[in-house]
């Protein structure tokens, strides 16, 4: 079946429903399981380089990427998934684009065997303005992918 998942989190509501469905995937096959958390630092690269905040703002970033992960870590063991899983924290500079490109890229150089991601549902003009993570990563993905939907939303705009 499956040797390798990655579950895609974010500490959203969303993303921890498709960690469940990650981490019993895992757990039935017994694969390796690891929660990623791409960091987005491109509002960031907007300070100034020479300001003394960026080190300080680019610290907290990596603290609240490291804290999303040990969240789902720890949300899988009190749902009683039993799972030894690996977390991977990587940054992007360039947006959601480039966010989308490292994830591919992470999974093909581990062997992935499966991606899954929660999706908030957005449609129609709200994700014309922002752009679809997901549409993007299902074009570029070498492995099959796994979207678990979150709560459907009734307006759109």
């Amino acid at each position: 079946m499956y040797r390798h998942i990655i579950a895609a989190v974010d500490g959203s509501a969303h993303a921890d429903k498709a960690l469940l469905q990650a981490g019993l995937l895992a757990e039935a096959s017994q694969a390796e399981l690891t929660l990623v958390y791409i960091n987005n630092l491109q509002d960031l690269a907007r300070i100034d380089m020479e300001s003394h905040a960026l080190p300080v703002m680019l610290e907290r970033t990596q603290h609240r990427g490291r804290a999303i992960l040990e969240q789902a870590k720890q949300h899988l063991e009190d749902q009683h998934i039993v799972i030894d899983c690996q977390m991977h924290l990587g940054e992007s500079w360039l947006g959601k684009r480039d966010m989308v490109s490292m994830l591919v890229k992470f999974a093909a150089a581990h062997d992935t065997d499966l991606i899954v991601i929660g999706t908030h549902g957005r449609s129609g003009l709200l994700n014309l303005l922002m752009g679809s993570f997901i549409e993007n990563l299902m074009r570029l993905t070498p492995c099959p992918l796994l979207i678990v939907r979150g709560q459907p939303h009734t307006t759109d705009a």
